[in-house]
């Protein structure tokens, strides 16, 4: 309960003499990142070891405000970040909540608890979970085997292997009784129960009985049914010959295919024999079968592959917008797409213009509009229309915060800006990003300091 999992792998010793921009002294011996109320949590004091994990033993965790002064003194055995106006406390093996004034909404009673969601935390206490609100209120008493945290006014909730639904009040809209609940997409909630699949509406009302073998497209990462305002569903052995059905559960499209996706940007990926195409909403085949391969519609584009096991990507029209040249291509995100040949990453835009050649080991786009290039080994920047504003140099570049990206050299982080100026010199052995004004930082292993965004003025607290 006390540990805090950190990875050698991660830390590099480096000690720097550079002067530190405003930081906040003294050391510490851990810390959070600032949260949004300007709170952070700190610890001092105890040794790190390792054991199964890095953890800092003997250390009394407490919390700062943005000029660095103690809102609560160090006498927590653990804490944890500030989430929703409130952190977690551990105290003689025992876990509450204090809030920014320092008070302990929750004085220091239970086994565990989450964060706080949508104004609930969970809390588990004699192998039980209930939740608490935010006046520290015991709104569902603990008595469920498990349970998730609040998303859009509901928790699922789970008792003898079953699962429902709660509300904020407690009231179970759905008794525990079904085998699984996936995630709500567009207003509805797949159910299994006693071998078939069904769906749910908000309030837990059984809106299509459980009556098929599948819900959802074949190896979705995420629920994906409904959104567009039908569902793919299946009775047939293998999922094959799947229909398309409405939020009242009638029957809207039925096909003959091998298999199929969910609608995405209006229209349905299918499989006919060996070759894929795209249905639209009633029926019609819209780009007739023919790809080996393909993804379903983003952001108006779909990778294709060809015969000759060469990806591009189609418009919804089907039009040809990159020629099938690619080993591989991922999805456009934001208007821009990676593409690969061998073990070489470029980047297309939507008109299929060639932004950066396929020439970099790896290219990762970042925050606020611009573009991690590796290449020997090395990391650089562009931007989005392919200009190169920092010759790869770095050894690693993060994601771009407040107008900032940590970068490393020889083992030491600094900060430039999005014009690849250097702001902050590496000379730290460890940094996060820049997030509400400050960023931690280590000089050497285990000494915390924050320092503040020197393009920013920092926030009163």
């Amino acid at each position: 309960m006390t540990c805090i999992f950190m990875m050698l792998s991660n830390i590099t010793i480096a000690v720097a003499n550079e002067t530190i921009p405003n930081p906040i002294e003294p050391e510490f011996s851990y810390a959070s990142d600032f949260s949004e109320e300007g709170v952070a949590m700190v610890a001092t004091g105890g040794e790190w070891s390792l054991k199964l994990w890095y953890d800092v033993e003997g250390a009394k965790y407490g919390f700062i405000d943005r000029s660095g002064k103690f809102i609560v003194e160090p006498q927590y055995d653990w804490a944890t970040a500030f989430v929703e106006g409130f952190g977690r406390v551990e105290k003689e093996k025992k876990i509450g909540f204090v809030d920014i004034t320092g008070r302990e909404i929750v004085e220091p009673q239970y086994d565990w608890v989450d964060d706080f969601s949508e104004g609930m935390a969970a809390v588990e206490k004699n192998d039980k979970w209930g939740f608490v609100d935010k006046t520290g209120k015991e709104m569902v008493t603990p008595r469920y085997n498990r349970v998730d945290s609040f998303k859009n006014g509901i928790a699922k909730v789970y008792k003898n292997n079953k699962v429902g639904f709660i509300d904020k009040t407690g009231k179970e809209i759905v008794t525990p009784q079904y085998g699984s609940i996936e995630p709500f997409a567009g207003g509805m909630a797949a159910v299994y129960k006693n071998g078939k699949w069904g769906f749910i509406d908000q309030t837990g009302k059984e809106i299509i009985k459980p009556q098929y073998n599948s819900v959802g497209s074949v190896g979705r990462p995420e629920a994906t049914y409904f959104i567009e305002g039908l569902a793919l569903v299946a009775n047939d052995q293998g999922d094959r010959n799947p229909l398309f059905i409405d939020r009242t559960g009638k029957v809207v499209l039925k096909t003959r295919y091998d298999y199929a996706f969910d609608f995405s940007n209006g229209l349905a990926l299918f499989s006919k024999g060996l070759k894929i195409g795209f249905i639209d909403k009633k029926g019609k085949e819209v780009i007739k079968p023919q790809f080996t391969d393909a993804q379903s519609f983003n952001e108006g584009m779909a990778a294709i592959m060809n015969k000759e096991r060469k990806w591009g990507f189609i418009d919804k029209t089907g039009k040809v917008i990159v020629k099938p040249q690619y080993d591989n291509v991922f999805d456009f995100q934001d208007r821009i797409a990676i593409v690969q040949n061998g073990l070489k990453q470029g980047l297309v835009d939507k008109t299929g213009k060639v932004i950066l050649k396929p020439i970099y080991e790896k290219i990762k786009p970042l925050h606020e509009g611009l573009i991690m290039v590796q290449q020997s080994g090395k990391c650089g920047l562009a931007n989005r229309s392919g200009s190169v504003i920092v010759k790869p140099k770095y050894d690693d570049i993060k994601t771009f915060s407040e107008g900032l990206a940590a970068v490393e050299l020889k083992g030491k982080w600094g900060f430039i800006n999005k014009n690849g100026e250097i702001i902050i010199p590496p000379q730290y052995a460890v940094v996060n990003d820049f997030k509400n004004g400050f960023a931690l930082v280590q000089r050497e292993q285990w000494k915390y300091h924050f320092i503040s965004n020197p393009l920013l003025k920092p926030k009163k607290s």
